[in-house]
């Protein structure tokens, strides 16, 4: 890994990465990287962000927990007595 320095940083431009920083619960160090990695993302990787983004959306909407207690075993044995060969 590379090793970068900035000099001469707006005092406001590094209250605000400080804030947003902490709004994200990370270093500054780590949201300046972030914030880079993301300037530079190609075309097709930001469209594959957001294609995962969705799945991941719609896959959360599905996933509903179950209210109150799951009995896997009960499940199981209606779907055994209700079968027919």
């Amino acid at each position: 890994m590379a090793t970068l320095t900035i000099r001469n940083v707006d005092e406001k431009v590094r209250r605000a990465l400080r804030r947003r920083a902490a709004e994200n619960d990370t270093s500054m160090e780590e949201e300046v990287r972030r914030i880079l990695a993301a300037s530079v993302r190609t075309p097709e990787e930001i469209a594959l962000s957001r294609d995962s983004f969705q799945r991941a959306k719609v896959l959360k909407t599905i996933s509903i927990r179950p209210i109150g207690d799951f009995d896997l075993k009960a499940i199981s044995d209606e779907i055994w007595n209700g079968r027919t060969l």
